[in-house]
């Protein structure tokens, strides 16, 4: 599957969203953190969370946490005159990750389970699920077609999540 090159493409590192009114190209990478994509079937609206952690305490009001990115990543569509009833959505990531010996990640599962239960919750449809294992995933989400392509990552490093 190629993707068109007259697109604007943008990299999502982890804690980021992005929301568009004008077809995009984005892209992220995942270990065990989640990302939720939205597209409004009318309005043709996209947008894209990466979180890395289920839940913020009060305290820390953070798109870094799935509790707080779902439902501001939402909020954008609906600010834009979007219906819930327009929206799907598609939860990707939440593996089970072992970068060292040091670093072993096992908030995959949580991640995608609040991620399924929020969007759930908002009575919004999800389009396709790709969560679990134990290997990262690289995301490219084509908004001018509403196309998601997930290629698996064999061997992922932390680095692989950021793009400077």
């Amino acid at each position: 599957m190629s993707f068109p090159h007259h697109l604007k493409s943008y990299f999502l590192n982890p804690g980021e969203l992005i929301f568009s009114k004008k077809p995009i190209m984005i892209q992220t990478v995942l270990g065990s953190c989640v990302a939720v994509c939205l597209y409004d079937k009318a309005k043709k609206n996209s947008g894209m969370c990466h979180y890395l952690l289920p839940e913020a305490n009060e305290n820390i009001p953070s798109t870094k946490y799935g509790n707080i990115a779902v439902p501001t990543l939402i909020n954008k569509f609906l600010a834009s005159g979007s219906q819930l009833r327009d929206l799907e959505a598609t939860i990707i990531g939440g593996a089970f990750i072992i970068f060292s010996e040091k670093e072993i990640f096992f908030i995959g599962d949580r991640n995608a389970e609040i991620a399924s239960n929020l969007v759930k919750k908002s009575n919004i449809r999800i389009k396709s699920i790709n969560t679990g294992g134990d290997k990262g995933k690289k995301v490219i989400f084509d908004t001018e077609k509403n196309h998601i392509m997930v290629k698996v990552i064999e061997h992922i490093e932390i680095d692989d999540l950021y793009k400077n």
